[in-house]
């Protein structure tokens, strides 16, 4: 344990570190990682770092385990040759198990570094997770002001100061909680845009982009609506301006890039923010293709209409059942009128739209599950991604699935005190159909929306380059193999 350092007046270093996907959670219900997917920048390192930087501290960088596809052996020899004073991990649930390992042997083989914990899992058990590893601190919430007051801490060699959200080991192994529980950063417009020279730019791609090379962005934080498969732990939306915006497209473009994920939860909250940054790029001439995602009780024709001026290309929405009753339950607030009218205004404009649905809600029947996979192929998106409901720590569906007995233990916070490699999902919802049921309806609905011959003919006059092709044929096999298989585990997507 190291919960201060001696650095004899040099600057500090500083690593910050997403973990490899090595024996990961196996969710049984999404696509092996190996496919030739592609993989995305883990900004919220990135931005840490930069923001770190900015404010005076040099020696500081990222190593994305993931995308370097190494162990957690060798992510924590990696780690142990920069020799950093500071170690940062991003965990997230399904990654929790690789995590803790590279946190244990980077431990051993640094026994002085302090160890920093943040990400979504991080907030779910903070106390079973401090005292579950080896780990000195973890921090609840966004992480940029709690990470610099450690950093500054640290520098002068001075106690780390009871910051928001940040939690503690203390020397008899128990975590002790801070005064504050969450750190919130509520003014975004003082975090910087990551700076993506601090990892390899051009090996992050995507099957679902034409260009060789991609990155992400992500201009807000927070939402408003309450369903009940998320965790979100910041009910208000806080938002960058739209010239910062604008400024992070064209500083994209600079690098080359022409391809941008947007992965706000929703990029038209604010609707003239909206146009402003398509405005922007517009009059500066900024030529980058991006996608967003977006709600469909938000979708309107003029700001599509600009939306794709500006070179958006692709929307995101998230659609989940056609029952009626189920999406009720849900939690969404949206209704099946809004959705008809989002895909029809964005089709209209010459968006391509891809749209996500799910199975294994409490009390889904098989005949909601069927009109689902219905209302799928009658709206018939470009894309549609089918999945089973997985029921994860911090969300209302995992609340009420413990309330109910339908799920019989907390397993998560288990799994949190004992990670297991290659971990199977011990509990889904299944008070009405079971898991192998709820596979199956998932592998209908793949086949018989992808493998329609229209569906076919549509992607094959669609295809742009050879790349594509290939990215597109892997794609296509891995959902057949998929579709067809028995229920066998999978490796879950970032």
């Amino acid at each position: 344990m190291a919960l201060s350092l001696s650095l004899a007046g040099r600057p500090i270093k500083v690593l910050l570190v997403q973990p490899s996907s090595d024996n990961c959670v196996q969710s049984l219900f999404t696509y092996h990682k190996d496919h030739g997917i592609g993989h995305k920048p883990p900004l919220g390192i990135m931005i840490l770092a930069t923001y770190l930087q900015r404010e005076g501290f040099a020696d500081v960088h990222c190593l994305d385990a993931q995308m370097e596809e190494i162990s957690p052996e060798e992510t924590a020899r990696r780690i142990a040759q920069e020799k950093p004073d500071l170690v940062g991990f991003t965990v997230w649930t399904d990654f929790w198990y690789p995590a803790w390992k590279t946190i244990e042997e980077t431990r051993r083989l640094l026994p002085d570094s302090v160890i920093v914990l943040g990400g979504p899992h991080a907030g779910c058990y903070p106390k079973e997770t401090v005292e579950g590893c080896s780990a000195d601190y973890l921090v609840v919430g966004d992480g940029e002001d709690v990470l610099l007051g450690m950093v500054q801490d640290l520098q002068a060699e001075r106690p780390v100061a009871d910051h928001p959200g940040l939690w503690r080991r203390l020397p008899n192994g128990s975590a002790q909680a801070p005064s504050e529980a969450m750190a919130v950063v509520k003014d975004l417009t003082k975090i910087p845009a990551p700076n993506r020279l601090l990892l390899p730019y051009k090996r992050y791609s995507s099957v679902l982009t034409p260009t060789d090379y991609e990155t992400t962005m992500v201009t807000s934080r927070g939402c408003p609506y309450k369903c009940v498969f998320c965790k979100m732990d910041v009910q208000k939306v806080y938002a960058r301006t739209a010239e910062q915006v604008v400024d992070e497209f064209a500083d994209i473009a600079a690098l080359g890039i022409t391809d941008v994920q947007v992965y706000d939860d929703t990029f038209t909250w604010g609707h003239q923010r909206a146009k402003d940054i398509c405005q922007g790029i517009i009059d500066r001439g900024i030529k980058v293709n991006w996608a967003i995602r977006d709600r469909v009780n938000r979708v309107t024709p003029d700001l599509y209409k600009l939306l794709k001026e500006a070179g958006c290309y692709r929307v995101h929405f998230g659609v989940e059942t056609g029952s009626q009753r189920i999406l009720d339950l849900s939690g969404k607030a949206i209704t099946f009128e809004q959705v008809d009218k989002a895909m029809v205004t964005a089709r209209e404009i010459g968006m391509t739209v891809m749209a996500y649905f799910m199975f294994g809600f409490i009390s889904e029947t098989r005949e909601d599950a069927l009109k689902t996979i219905a209302y799928a192929n009658k709206l018939d998106p470009d894309y549609a991604v089918f999945v089973v409901l997985i029921p994860y720590p911090g969300t209302a569906v995992y609340r009420e699935g413990m309330a109910k007995g339908i799920i019989p233990t907390d397993f998560w916070r288990d799994f949190t005190l004992n990670p297991q490699p290659d971990y199977v999902i011990p509990h889904i919802i299944e008070d009405e159909l079971s898991r192998q049921e709820l596979v199956s309806m998932k592998n209908m609905a793949t086949r018989r929306y992808y493998f329609r011959p229209s569906r076919i003919l549509r992607e094959i006059r669609t295809l742009s380059s050879f790349r594509e092709l290939k990215s597109k044929a892997r794609l296509a096999w891995m959902l057949l193999h998929e579709s067809t298989s028995k229920l066998t585990p999978r490796m879950p997507i970032t």
